[in-house]
C-alpha cells in the first residue's frame, strides 16, 4: 500500500472511531431509580404515571420506580445514594433534614425537591354503625394507625397527636399499610383507620362509610406550627353516602432528588413532568387535579436550583 493509501485507511480510521464515540455518548441513557412505596398507596400508583411520561418525554433518561416502604426507606436510601428520585410525604423529609424523630439515630439526610406532586389528603373513616363522630372519638378505639415505618404511619400519629390522641396510650393500635387498613376497616378487625382519597372510595363503594372531618380551629392552630403540611377540603359527593364536605390535612407528596444531582437533568425532569401532565392523567386519572402553580409551591422544604431555574422560566415562581 502506497503513502497515499496509508493517510487514507488512517483517516478512515479515525472516523470510525469518532463517530463510534459520537454514537456512544448520544446514545447512552441515564438510568435513574425512584422510589415509591408499598402496593395501594398514593405513591405507589403515582409511580406508573411519572415513569412512563417521563421516560418518554425524555428519550435520554430512563426512570425505574420501585417498591420500598415509603418515605423513611426513601430518605435513608437517598442518603445513602442507592437512589436517585424519591416520593416522600414532606414532613418526613422535614425531620430527615433537621436529624430528628426516626432520624435521631442515623443523622442529617440531605436532599431537594424537584416538584410538589398531588394532595395526598388522607382521611379518617369509620363505618357508619360506629358511634364514632369526630377524630376525638377515636379514644379507647382499636385503630389503623399506618405502617410501622413510612411516611402514612407517621402522618397518622401526628393528626392524632393535633388532635389531643397519644396513640400508645389513648388507642389500641393497629400498623398495618395502606391497603391493610382499608380491609381491616371493612371487615371490622379495626373500629377506624386512616385511608387513602382512593380507598375511601373503594370502602365506600361496599360498606357505609363515615369520615371524620377536622375541626378548622384546630386544624388551623397545627399548620401554624408546621409548614410542612397544608389544608384540604374535599367537597360533598365526593365520596358515595357523605352529601357533606370533608375538611382534613393536606399531607403532601414530593418528588425529590439527590442535593448534587446535575442541575441540566433537575430541570429537564421538571420540564418533562409538568409539560406532560396531560400524559400523566392518561395513566393515572387522579393526576388531573394537578396543575403547574400547585405543583411549584412549598411544603417545608427546599426546591432544587434546577427546578427554581424553569419555575422562573415559566413565571411559576413565587
Amino acid at each position: 500500500m502506497g503513502k497515499r493509501g496509508m493517510k487514507i485507511g488512517l483517516v478512515g480510521l479515525c472516523l470510525f472511531f469518532l463517530t463510534f464515540t459520537f454514537l456512544g455518548t448520544a446514545g447512552a441513557v441515564e438510568q435513574l431509580s425512584m422510589g415509591t412505596a408499598t402496593v395501594g398507596g398514593i405513591f405507589y400508583n403515582l409511580g406508573a404515571p411519572i415513569t412512563q411520561c417521563v421516560n418518554k418525554a425524555l428519550p435520554e433518561v430512563n426512570i425505574t420506580a420501585e417498591f420500598t416502604q415509603g418515605s423513611t426507606e426513601n430518605l435513608r436510601l437517598i442518603g445513602q445514594k442507592k437512589m436517585q428520585l424519591a416520593t416522600i410525604t414532606p414532613s418526613v423529609g422535614t425531620a430527615a433534614r433537621k436529624g430528628i424523630k426516626m432520624f435521631k439515630k442515623s443523622g442529617k439526610i440531605d436532599f431537594r425537591v424537584v416538584v410538589r406532586l398531588l394532595p395526598n389528603a388522607n382521611i379518617w373513616g369509620v363505618l357508619k354503625s360506629s358511634d364514632v363522630k369526630s377524630i376525638p372519638d377515636l379514644k379507647g378505639k382499636k385503630v389503623g394507625v399506618g405502617p410501622a415505618s413510612g411516611g402514612l404511619g407517621v402522618v397518622a400519629r401526628a393528626q392524632l397527636a393535633a388532635n389531643g390522641i397519644n396513640f400508645k396510650k389513648d388507642l389500641k393500635p393497629l400498623f398495618l399499610g395502606a391497603g391493610a387498613m382499608a380491609e381491616a376497616l371493612k371487615d371490622g378487625t379495626v373500629e377506624g383507620a386512616i385511608l387513602t382519597m382512593e380507598l375511601a372510595k373503594q370502602v365506600a363503594m361496599t360498606h357505609p362509610l363515615r369520615l371524620l372531618p377536622w375541626d378548622e380551629a384546630v386544624l388551623s392552630k397545627f399548620l401554624e406550627k408546621n409548614p410542612a403540611y397544608g389544608k384540604y377540603l374535599y367537597p360533598p359527593d365526593t365520596f358515595k353516602g357523605i352529601d357533606y364536605p370533608v375538611l382534613t390535612m393536606d399531607n403532601g407528596i414530593q418528588l425529590i432528588c439527590q442535593t448534587d444531582m446535575d442541575e441540566g437533568l433537575v430541570y429537564k425532569l421538571a420540564k418533562a413532568i409538568i409539560e406532560n401532565l396531560d400524559c400523566m392523567a392518561r395513566v393515572y386519572a387522579p393526576a388531573k387535579a394537578l396543575n403547574p402553580q400547585w405543583m411549584a409551591t412549598e411544603l417545608g422544604n427546599p426546591y432544587h436550583p434546577g427546578a427554581i431555574k424553569y419555575f422562573k422560566e415559566k413565571g411559576l415562581w413565587k
